[in-house]
């Protein structure tokens, strides 16, 4: 028998995330990284440097998340900043060419936790539920209904 779900969608959302988040940290852990430092050096292959603010909107992740984050790889060689070229105020965010070659040893693993994940979970239901969380992440919450005092009834 399946237990009922959460009747708090954000509670469902981040016992779900702690769960998956498990199997990519566990199986990104011979390259020493985590899904979230995955995740930093991915979008930096993929987008080319990116300033702080512009990372961190790619992420969904707040500024100070994403450089508490970014500290530990740019220790380790695999990420550097520098000042902005138009703006020396703003700080760009690189991957290293260190960083290039651990993503394409970590690209192998993270490639087979996405394998099983998918196995698990099915990959027509993997595939409606990252497109149903991507929208999640681009929902406008009416937050003038939290700040005017109507209840979440009223909002609908």
């Amino acid at each position: 028998m399946t237990a009922a779900p959460e009747t708090c969608s954000c509670s469902a959302l981040r016992q779900a995330s702690r769960h998956v988040t498990r199997l990519y940290d566990e199986a990104l852990a011979p390259a020493g990284l985590g899904i979230n430092q995955y995740a930093i050096l991915s979008k930096l292959g993929r987008f080319g440097p990116q300033t702080l603010q512009s990372l961190a909107e790619r992420l969904v992740m707040d500024r100070s998340t994403l450089g508490h984050l970014l500290r530990p790889l740019e220790a380790r060689g695999l990420a550097a900043s520098r000042a902005g070229e138009l703006d020396r105020r703003q700080r760009l965010i690189a991957l290293t060419p260190a960083g290039a070659a651990l993503m394409a040893q970590a690209r192998t693993l993270w490639q087979e936790a996405e394998r099983r994940f998918q196995t698990a979970f099915g990959a027509d239901e993997s595939l409606a539920l990252r497109t149903a969380l991507k929208q999640v992440t681009t929902i406008a919450f009416d937050h003038a209904a939290h700040s005017t005092g109507k209840d979440t009834e009223d909002a609908r």
